[in-house]
């Protein structure tokens, strides 16, 4: 019993991730019948078992049921379709710009959506291929410059992975500034406090500068900046406490 929970819960779960992946759907003529190629892909397959090991008629039409059911399972239409309410709502087209500030999930989505209401438009002529390709290729970019995991950055858009770099750039300034304190004679003559982390405005900036570090090989954009956020305003208050002018 307990084996069959888990069961049901691992293909519920697996259920919840798939009505998040964007994929494309078709519509059965003008009918209200909606399904995803991996749905009829599951439909046709049992067919194609049932109809190569001989079932009988019932068999057949059951193993085919079962098939449609499993594929509408396992690939459903998508939370993010047009589709997925079986009504037509308007999709209006993405500029270049727009769509660099959409993830790639977003922009496969609405590439997915233009499909289904406009027949026959191509992903070149609706530049999604191509924003996808210019964040593949920052993703790249940065991953290799700050240090992260591409896997980790390659959820983000354009838009966000442009601002990691600044983040990590605006980051490693910071770094330097410290370092100061602890390579050059002079400043370390001049201002001890800042190297002495039994002070708490010290100890403080130390922890921020490593909390920054940390957070620059995670992916998060978000947290990132306010990690380095906090660095620069402890590096400033730890100045202040050692008379920095």
């Amino acid at each position: 019993m307990n084996n069959a929970g888990e069961w049901t819960a691992t293909l519920k779960a697996f259920h919840e991730k798939q009505l998040d992946r964007p994929r494309r759907v078709y519509r059965l003529g003008k009918t209200k019948v909606i399904f995803s190629g991996g749905h009829a892909a599951c439909t046709v397959g049992a067919a194609v078992v049932a109809s190569w090991l001989d079932f009988p008629t019932l068999a057949f039409w059951i193993a085919i049921a079962i098939g449609f059911v499993l594929g509408k399972y396992l690939f459903p239409v998508p939370r993010s379709s047009v589709a997925s309410r079986y009504g037509f709502r308007p999709v209006a087209r993405k500029s270049p710009g727009e769509l660099d500030y959409m993830t790639p999930e977003e922009i496969r989505a609405y590439q997915y959506n233009v499909q289904f209401i406009q027949k026959g438009v191509t992903p070149l002529a609706l530049g999604t291929e191509e924003a996808l390709g210019r964040q593949s290729e920052a993703v790249r970019a940065v991953s290799l410059a700050v240090g992260a995991d591409a896997g980790l950055l390659a959820h983000l858009s354009l838009a966000d992975v442009n601002e990691y770099r600044r983040t990590a750039d605006r980051h490693d300034l910071l770094k330097r500034r410290w370092l100061t304190y602890e390579v050059d004679p002079r400043m370390q003559f001049d201002f001890p406090a800042m190297s002495d982390v039994s002070l708490p405005s010290t100890a403080t900036m130390i922890r921020a500068m490593h909390a920054a570090d940390h957070e620059r090989t995670t992916g998060n954009a978000a947290g990132y900046k306010q990690a380095v956020d906090r660095f620069s305003q402890s590096l400033a208050e730890a100045e202040r406490a050692a008379g920095v002018p």
